[in-house]
């Protein structure tokens, strides 16, 4: 796993607030829309910590985006994680079993 730097922690971030916006927008059930706020406040305690657990912060986003990735106004909210995890050298799996 990578080791992240300052830019990628504030990428992932800048993600995180665009996906939380587009989430409080979009038309699926409220209990699905806390379980993703929760997720991305999880992520955003490790983007805080002073050694990130990156895998745990890895998982989080790929679950993030697996759990928007049916919701068609979600699709830019997917690829601005898609872009914050693979710029921050992370794997992308939330597209697996599509």
């Amino acid at each position: 796993m990578c080791r992240m730097d300052g830019e990628h922690l504030e990428a992932i971030h800048q993600a995180l607030s665009t996906v939380q916006q587009a989430v409080l927008t979009m038309t699926f059930p409220s209990c699905d829309q806390l379980d993703v706020v929760e997720l991305i406040d999880r992520v955003e305690t490790e983007l805080r910590a002073r050694h990130p657990n990156v895998p745990l912060m890895c998982t989080f986003l790929n679950s993030i985006a697996r759990s928007l990735r049916a919701q068609p106004e979600a699709r830019d909210a997917c690829l601005t994680i898609e872009g914050a995890i693979g710029a921050a050298g992370m794997p992308s799996t939330w597209q697996s079993g599509i």
